[in-house]
């Protein structure tokens, strides 16, 4: 049985979703999805449980607050990846507190930042 963390992916941007999928994987997670959209991040939500969750913020000009506030009740941590400036973050209460790695971000960066939201730290 693999003991992987279990992470979801919620990403439009194909390249992007194949890059963390890519990292993800070579960091030795189980990646779930990627999730393209809303609707297809919730229905994943109804039969998988991630142990964390990497999100863009902005799918198609819809933001990601539902899935947010899902993996909140469901007490699943989860980190952002994001060109969004913590000040527009902080309007939406669901994404707040989470950690925003950028769009552009380092992998190691991501790595070091899904860590802390699994170690609870």
């Amino acid at each position: 049985m693999n003991d992987a963390p279990r992470i979801l992916v919620v990403e439009d941007e194909y390249l992007i979703a194949l890059e963390l999928d890519t990292e993800l994987r070579a960091a030795g997670y189980h990646v779930i999805g990627p999730a393209s959209d809303i609707d297809g991040a919730l229905d994943l939500l109804k039969t998988e449980r991630p142990d964390a969750a990497v999100l863009d913020v902005n799918l198609a000009g819809e933001w990601i607050t539902p899935v947010a506030e899902t993996l909140r009740a469901m007490a699943v941590p989860f980190i952002l990846a994001s060109g969004y400036a913590a000040a527009d973050l902080k309007a939406h209460p669901a994404l707040r507190d989470a950690v925003n790695v950028g769009k552009s971000w380092r992998s190691e960066f991501l790595l070091k930042a899904l860590r802390s939201v699994l170690d609870g730290t």
